[in-house]
């Protein structure tokens, strides 16, 4: 099976032509004005249970979509996070709320290291109000938490949880799949909108079970980790050529210096498995 080149395709759906949709649209915008039977009555280009738009610079953030766990020293933007989590809960309430309404919708719970505006510590984001509200939990560092260290040095690390047994009661076994994707889905969005902001970042399985046990909470039933996810400002990586060169790398090689031959390979120790 072929390698799919990401790149080249996101070029090539950025560059496509728009779809015959407005087209459609207008078709039966006119229809409805002469009095037939016809679905005009929604407003051109809006579509019941539409997400909603990306904000930011959308095609910025499909170009550069790209996993990262390497952050820049600096702080992460406090308005670039509330931003992006407030995206993606308006995402989820308009797509995942009226197809499954009695699924639990999940939570986020977010752990700041390094962000503007936002005291350390552990924070619950609260939806409607679009703000973090501090919870009164004390945190060891969040290297202590993950199971990768350089998830431990993002400025924040957001994670999203549900209630597991209200899902179950209500959807059966098949519920806990359903929770799965939907608090994928939130930690996605979320994500894809501090893309679009200029942040960068990574989702991955989340904290440590023992550990989120015991400093958040998670209980696996009525607070199950979903998944998680890491954000940060990108890190700067210099080029080759815009880095010094140091005084031995600028200075040519004498060609009268003999060098030494090259040391022979110690030679590998005997296989001793077999040995008793």
């Amino acid at each position: 099976m072929p390698l799919i080149e990401t790149a080249r395709l996101t070029e090539e759906l950025l560059a496509a032509p728009p779809t015959g949709s407005a087209s459609t649209g207008s078709a039966s915008t006119g229809s409805a004005s002469t009095g037939s039977a016809s679905t005009g009555s929604t407003a051109v280009g809006v579509r019941p249970g539409a997400a909603p738009a990306l904000p930011g610079d959308p095609v910025q953030a499909l170009r550069r979509r790209t996993a990262q766990r390497h952050w820049a020293p600096g702080p992460l933007d406090g308005d670039v996070l509330v931003q992006a989590l407030g995206y993606a809960f308006e995402q989820d309430e308009r797509l995942w709320r009226p197809a499954f309404p009695t699924l639990p919708a999940p939570s986020a719970t977010v752990l700041v290291q390094r962000v503007l505006g936002v005291p350390g510590g552990c924070h619950h984001f609260v939806p409607g109000a679009r703000r973090l509200e501090a919870e009164p939990r004390d945190l060891p560092p969040l290297a202590d938490l993950v199971l990768q260290l350089e998830f431990g040095d993002a400025p924040a690390l957001v994670v999203v949880h549900g209630d597991l047994a209200a899902t179950v009661e209500r959807h059966g076994a098949g519920g806990h799949r359903l929770l799965l994707a939907r608090g994928a889905a939130l930690a996605h969005a979320t994500w894809l909108a501090a893309l679009s902001l200029g942040a960068t970042g990574s989702v991955f399985a989340g904290v440590l079970g023992a550990a989120g046990r015991t400093h958040l909470g998670i209980d696996g039933s009525g607070r199950a980790q979903l998944i998680g996810l890491a954000l940060g400002s990108p890190h700067r990586v210099r080029s080759a050529e815009s880095q010094p060169q140091s005084q031995s790398q600028s200075q040519p090689r004498s060609p009268s210096r003999a060098e030494a031959p090259p040391t022979p390979p110690t030679p590998a120790p005997a296989d001793r498995t077999g040995e008793r």
